[in-house]
């Protein structure tokens, strides 16, 4: 059985399609990369699976069960979304705010259990922000921000974690610092969906990939067959690509 399975999703916004018939599914512990140009879908796509958006035709299912049929305390356990517009409106402690994600799974009182302390203190050390825990959320750069958030995922623990836009604001190195944790967590059994535009840098760690432009799917499948998937990059993003030691680089600036 899939972990995360999609099946003919459809979507109009003023009767403008802006995802038709998207479909994919994931075992447990892979990695799947969706990419395209702006307007494609993407974001919308991650609202629908995350179940912040009603579908409006097709299917959603976690372990062979529809979305709609979890409770939000059931949901939250099995799945946790990084979304890619965050503004922060309260003021709370990064601390507090890394909690957040056990309280999604458990319920506010959890944190006094021995386990969940241990959740949130790993989280804070696996994203490396201990030095600013105590201070405001609102006082972060975005990279900061950037980095309390995925804390915040981990603190949750779920199966599946999915990430629109995980490098936004960060510099190269925590950039590929994201994308080497993303690795490991698949390497541990997490599920991972990742939403990320920089494309060349990531190339190399995802088991699938799916290539969405004007709402269509481009390209749904895994790396098995290369040049298929770097012509499909092409097609997507109209640009001609080099693989160059397992990263894609733009041979030329101008649509093919």
């Amino acid at each position: 059985m899939k972990v995360f399975e999609v099946k003919n999703l459809y979507f109009s916004i003023k009767k403008k399609i802006v995802l038709n018939s998207i479909s994919f599914a994931l075992e447990k512990g892979k990695w799947l990369l969706i990419a395209g140009p702006n307007g494609a879908g993407k974001s919308t796509l991650i609202k629908i699976t995350s179940g912040v958006w009603k579908k409006q035709k097709g299917t959603v299912k976690i372990w062979g069960k529809e979305i709609e049929k979890y409770t939000p305390k059931e949901l939250a356990c099995k799945m946790a979304t990084l979304h890619s517009v965050f503004n922060p409106l309260y003021d709370i402690s990064v601390y507090d705010y890394v909690k957040l994600g056990i309280y999604a799974r458990t319920g506010f009182f959890s944190f006094y259990s021995g386990k969940n302390r241990k959740d949130v203190e790993f989280a804070i050390d696996t994203t490396e922000i201990r030095p600013f825990i105590k201070k405001s959320i609102v006082e972060l750069s975005q990279g900061e921000l950037q980095r309390v958030r995925i804390a915040k995922i981990l603190a949750q623990n779920p199966e599946i974690m999915i990430f629109d836009e995980p490098l936004v604001h960060l510099d190269i190195k925590h950039k590929i610092w994201v994308l080497e944790l993303l690795a490991r967590l698949r390497a541990s059994g997490k599920t991972i969906i990742t939403v990320i535009h920089d494309f060349s840098i990531a190339f190399p760690y995802p088991d699938n990939f799916l290539l969405l432009k004007n709402g269509e799917t481009v390209f749904q499948g895994s790396r098995e067959n290369m040049e298929n998937l770097v012509r499909a990059f092409e097609d997507t993003f109209e640009v001609k690509l080099t693989l160059k030691n397992g990263l894609l680089f733009p041979d030329m600036i101008r649509a093919l």
